[in-house]
């Protein structure tokens, strides 16, 4: 009986410790910080907060879950080139990992890289003059970027593929709240969707990519309201080889979508097994309006 109650005091005591505060942990990298060293100390709810010129490919693994790395705006992440353990500037496997008021810039592949799955939220940051894709997330990994700027990719500007989701300038589709995303000067198309990915891409601004602002195919799907797109190389959006793109979707009530420069392609093209859905807007291009070739299901409208 005795030792009945104690193992009772026991359990009682394990399950009603009180949970351990949130910690903030500070790297200055001009005076010689890490930012890995510091994220392998943290745990669950951490901050960790940068300051300086960080000069290594950041990665966090997939055992690490729920913190934040935030660069108070001051903070610029650099690879280093050469030899290292990833040629990804910011690699993330971990999940519920906050990203936050930085610039990414520098190396050999992708800006930012989820894999996994992963999941993450990147808010306030820069992605700028990245030799491969501005931001990349595959195998089934989630983003929501908000607040965010994709410049000068040397290929794709935001890459979803491998049955991902992204939500790009909306925290939540069921909030109003817009958090614009720009999406610019990128060396191919500005947003890709592919390989049964899917997106949500609400008021932002997609110009001047060399290819098309936004390219959905290969049984992908996105909803794209209410954003700048213009200025590209190829047509404003593409949808083809199963992809499909709608122009309006509940629960949000963004106004349709609008091109202030012309693409150099269409506004809208779609063939071979895609479809587009919703209303036109003013999307425009060099070539005309829109191009429905064989295979496409349109059920665009005027309005």
């Amino acid at each position: 009986m005795r030792s009945d109650r104690l193992a009772r005091a026991a359990f009682i005591a394990c399950f009603s410790a009180p949970v351990g505060h949130a910690a903030t942990l500070s790297v200055d990298c001009d005076a010689g910080g890490s930012i890995n060293a510091t994220i392998a100390q943290a745990k669950p709810r951490d901050t960790v907060l940068v300051s300086g010129t960080c000069r290594e490919p950041v990665q966090i693994p997939p055992e690490v879950t729920s913190i934040t790395v935030d660069g108070q705006k001051k903070t610029t992440i650099v690879h280093p080139g050469g030899q290292q353990a990833s040629a990804h500037v910011f690699f993330n496997r971990g999940k519920e990992v906050t990203i936050r008021n930085l610039t990414v810039t520098g190396g050999s592949a992708d800006g930012i890289h989820l894999s996994g799955p992963a999941s993450a939220v990147v808010d306030g940051v820069l992605v700028t003059k990245i030799a491969g894709r501005g931001i990349h997330i595959d195998k089934g990994s989630v983003i929501r970027i908000v607040n965010t700027t994709v410049e000068g990719s040397g290929g794709i500007g935001i890459d979803v593929t491998g049955a991902s989701y992204a939500y790009i300038g909306v925290y939540i589709p069921r909030v109003p709240t817009v958090l614009p995303v720009i999406v610019r000067n990128n060396g191919g198309p500005g947003i890709n969707i592919e390989r049964t990915a899917g997106a949500w891409i609400v008021g932002s601004t997609i110009t001047g990519n060399k290819e098309s602002g936004i390219f959905v195919h290969r049984n992908a799907q996105a909803d794209v309201i209410g954003n700048n797109i213009g200025g590209n190389g190829g047509d404003g959006v593409t949808a083809m080889f199963g992809g499909g793109i709608n122009f309006f979707s509940e629960p949000r009530g963004d106004g349709p979508n609008q091109t202030s420069q012309s693409n150099a392609g269409f506004g809208v093209r779609c063939s071979t097994s895609g479809y587009v859905d919703g209303p036109l807007g003013t999307l425009a291009g060099a070539k005309g309006p829109k191009m429905i070739e064989a295979g496409c299901v349109d059920r665009v409208t005027a309005k």
